[in-house]
């Protein structure tokens, strides 16, 4: 499966995923993310940076982080050693806007599909959805920020199935956990820090689409009430930073 991805054609991505296509995959991945066969990351553009600074890996991180280190947000969903890849590739397929992405690329045969959606302006790609699926494997990955057109054959290189599984594990590895509650909720929020010895001290709120729609700082206190009601009702993901610059991401429901 992992040349497949060698045949990764010519991308860049600038800008954010189109909301209602975001939201439709943040359903199926909600769906299936917290199943056992199921690896999962989000990554933000400050987890990102702390993800590729880590040397969990020692492949190519560093080459990573420099072709796409202005991401507004990275979305990993895969799987393997499952029956249900096929089916899981044609029910995420069956999710794509086809009046708002264009085809870039397919391969099929007997075992295997790949699939590469894109939505560009002029010679930028501004949102992208990779896909795959064999009897036993699934990866689903959605970029939204900003790549230049040069550096795509160094993505193409390092997303093979073993890199993007690889690259969800270490983020669950190095992302601080926290609780948030309650969630959903109506704006106002509690937060507790699981780690006492390095407590939060920065709150971003990113929404969707990657975009930060909100900053504050924090008291430093292991449990701090945080008031989001100037914000929109929907979906966003709150970001902690902690006193020792690491990062902890976890999704929160606002409504009115």
């Amino acid at each position: 499966m992992k040349q497949l991805f060698l045949l990764l054609a010519v991308i860049a991505l600038t800008s954010s995923l189109v909301q209602s296509q975001n939201e439709t995959f943040n359903r199926f991945i909600e769906k299936y993310k917290s199943e056992p066969a199921f690896t999962y990351a989000f990554l933000s553009k400050d987890l990102f940076e702390v993800v590729a600074e880590t040397n969990i890996a020692d492949k190519d991180w560093k080459k990573l982080h420099n072709v796409i280190k202005n991401i507004g947000s990275l979305s990993i969903l895969a799987a393997d050693s499952i029956q249900t890849g096929l089916s899981l590739y044609r029910e995420a397929r069956a999710l794509v806007p086809s009046d708002a992405f264009d085809e870039l690329m397919t391969v099929r045969d007997d075992q295997t599909r790949v699939h590469i959606w894109a939505r560009s302006e002029e010679d930028l790609v501004t949102d992208l959805i990779l896909l795959v699926g064999t009897p036993n494997e699934f990866v689903l990955v959605c970029f939204a920020g900003n790549l230049e057109l040069g550096n795509i054959s160094e993505l193409s290189r390092l997303f093979d199935a073993e890199a993007v599984e690889q690259l969800a594990r270490t983020t669950q590895a190095v992302a601080v956990d926290f609780r948030i509650s309650p969630n959903p909720g109506n704006g106002v929020f509690m937060l507790t820090c699981t780690d006492e010895a390095d407590l939060p001290v920065l709150l971003s709120v990113v929404d969707q689409n990657g975009r930060q729609v909100s900053e504050r700082r924090l008291s430093g206190a292991v449990a701090e009430e945080v008031r989001l009601r100037d914000l929109p009702a929907g979906n966003y993901w709150l970001q902690l930073k902690t006193q020792q610059g690491r990062i902890g991401v976890k999704p929160v429901q606002i409504y009115k």
